[in-house]
């Protein structure tokens, strides 16, 4: 009897365990996305072509979008611009500094959550960018205007894999 016992406890472990790891076979965040900075959800998220009717009469805005990743910065990773249509792009920083993008992300599908906001960057500013980006001193030195743009504070990025 005792062997008997035996045999169906180690029987019902051995499903037990084996459905465990069917369960844990299920895709994951990290199966499909690279996760930077807060863990975010790509539910909900808008594309980023919804941003200027989002912003519209508004300082800023907490959103969570999905784009096409234009540029990253090639010093760190600190900092990337996001496709918004054909002639423009939202920089975008990461919260307190606190995280970087891998420097070759360049085209891949990107969620972002955090803050949107308008924002003028001075004409030092934008030569750092330029700078952070592999820019020739040609580009750098023609940099002589401030622009208006939109600017995002992230607080968590999906990178898609």
């Amino acid at each position: 009897m005792k062997h008997l016992f035996l045999a169906i406890t180690a029987s019902v472990l051995l499903f037990a365990c084996s459905n465990n790891e069917t369960e844990h076979a299920s895709t994951t965040l990290t199966d499909t996305y690279d996760v930077f900075g807060d863990t975010i959800s790509p539910e909900g998220a808008i594309s980023i072509s919804e941003l200027y009717a989002q912003m519209e009469g508004k300082d800023s805005a907490f959103l969570k979008l999905e784009g096409v990743i234009f540029e990253v910065c090639q010093k760190k990773g600190c900092w990337m611009h996001v496709e918004i249509d054909d002639e423009n792009d939202l920089m975008v920083k990461f919260k307190d500094y606190e995280f970087f993008v891998p420097k070759d992300a360049t085209g891949k599908k990107v969620i972002i959550e955090g803050y949107a906001y308008k924002e003028e960057q001075s004409v030092d500013e934008l030569k750092h960018y330029a700078s952070d980006a592999g820019e020739p001193d040609s580009v750098i030195m023609a940099i002589t205007e401030p622009e208006v743009g939109y600017t995002f504070m992230a607080n968590g990025v999906l990178i898609k894999k």
